[in-house]
């Protein structure tokens, strides 16, 4: 076959000259030729693939062998809305995509897709936050007053809360520690009685004194005698406006303990502490003399008489000027009023008279003073020692 660089050049002498008869040699060669080179391999050059096998054909054209994913490819039955996935290595199925699945498919960014899934705008700000702490603030959840409905767990109440200016509850409040603390002025307690009628109660702290308090007439207001209030300067304590007794001030109010006791002195018996009625017995005293004196025994005493013997005048000397108090003597007094005070003297010239001082015969004074007690008509006194 004249092919030349895989060029087919008709054999020579088979052209046809005008006017001349075609012989039929050049000519059947011509058709031996080309039907020789329609059969035979078409070269490369030419368009063919220089072999008559496909792996001959491959390996003139260079080609590898098809590779086993081509193969599990190629072998799929595909349909409508269906797409191909690997199961395993160089293997693969098909699988549905639907139309909505390709919109996402479409989409140039993750916003476009978001946008495609019907995430509003608002949620892509979230989704965007580089963490939970940007998530919050994006949702307005990194603060408390914020929050608008429903209710907090136990467990994310806890620690100290410092800045809490009104709290209402409905419920009882229960601690386990051990003290709860009100600071502030005047700081106080109400207890609240909403039963009608009922009072209201404060404990109520004022300065250095503690009060109960009460409203009894439903004004708000507390009313007096305080039901309790101690004094922390004076340690004093008032119950309903009257002062409490304690063991330090019954003296002072006046009030004993019933721990006070009576002690029988000498001549009484009984006595004992003030917790049960005691009685004292007065012992039975001894007979008055001349020769008594005050002066007491456990269980009797005796008395002095008002005037000792001595007072009781014995003597005989008719010019004695000395006389016991109440000793009486029959003076001239030149009419003295009752009662009157008199200075006694004795008679100068008679030994059984007594003239007042002033008479020209009288002679020593008596001791001490006399006042009279009634004057007969002819002047004479009855005249009483008084001092």
């Amino acid at each position: 076959m004249p092919r030349t660089g895989g060029i087919y050049s008709p054999p020579a002498g088979t052209k046809g000259v005008p006017n001349t008869t075609i012989q039929s040699v050049p000519y059947n060669a011509l058709i031996d030729d080309l039907t020789a080179d329609a059969n035979a391999a078409r070269p490369i050059t030419a368009g063919g693939t220089g072999a008559t096998s496909a792996s001959a054909a491959r390996t003139a054209l260079g080609a590898q062998t098809a590779h086993a994913a081509l193969s599990s490819i190629s072998a799929l039955a595909t349909s409508a809305d269906r797409m191909i996935y690997t199961t395993a290595a160089d293997a693969y199925a098909t699988t549905a995509l639907t139309p909505f699945a390709r919109t996402l498919l479409d989409d140039a960014n993750a916003a476009a897709a978001l946008t495609t899934l019907g995430i509003s705008a608002f949620m892509q700000t979230v989704l965007n936050d580089a963490d939970a702490a940007a998530a919050r603030a994006t949702l307005g959840a990194n603060d408390a007053s914020n929050l608008t409905t429903g209710t907090v767990p136990d467990a994310r109440i806890s620690g100290a809360y410092s800045s809490i200016t009104t709290l209402s509850t409905s419920g009882k409040i229960t601690t386990t520690g051990n003290e709860v603390e009100i600071s502030g002025g005047n700081p106080r307690v109400k207890f609240n009685d909403t039963t009608t009628g009922a009072y209201d109660f404060w404990a109520y702290v004022d300065s250095h004194n503690f009060h109960i308090l009460v409203d009894r007439i439903g004004d708000g207001a507390w009313n007096t005698p305080h039901p309790l209030q101690l004094e922390g300067d004076t340690n004093t304590g008032y119950l309903f406006g009257s002062q409490i007794l304690t063991a330090g001030n019954y003296d002072a109010l006046g009030v004993a303990p019933e721990a006070r006791t009576i002690t029988a002195g000498n001549g009484l018996t009984g006595g004992g502490d003030l917790a049960a009625n005691r009685t004292l017995t007065l012992g039975t005293p001894g007979s008055i003399t001349n020769a008594t004196t005050n002066s007491v025994t456990s269980t009797s005493h005796t008395h002095a008489l008002g005037f000792t013997a001595a007072e009781v005048y014995a003597g005989a000397g008719a010019n004695d000027t000395s006389f016991p108090l109440g000793h009486a003597i029959l003076c001239y007094t030149n009419n003295t009023a009752r009662n009157a005070s008199v200075t006694p003297s004795l008679r100068l010239n008679l030994n059984y008279q007594y003239l007042y001082s002033g008479h020209t015969d009288a002679g020593n004074l008596l001791s001490g003073t006399w006042r009279a007690r009634g004057v007969n008509g002819d002047g004479w006194a009855l005249l009483q020692r008084v001092a």
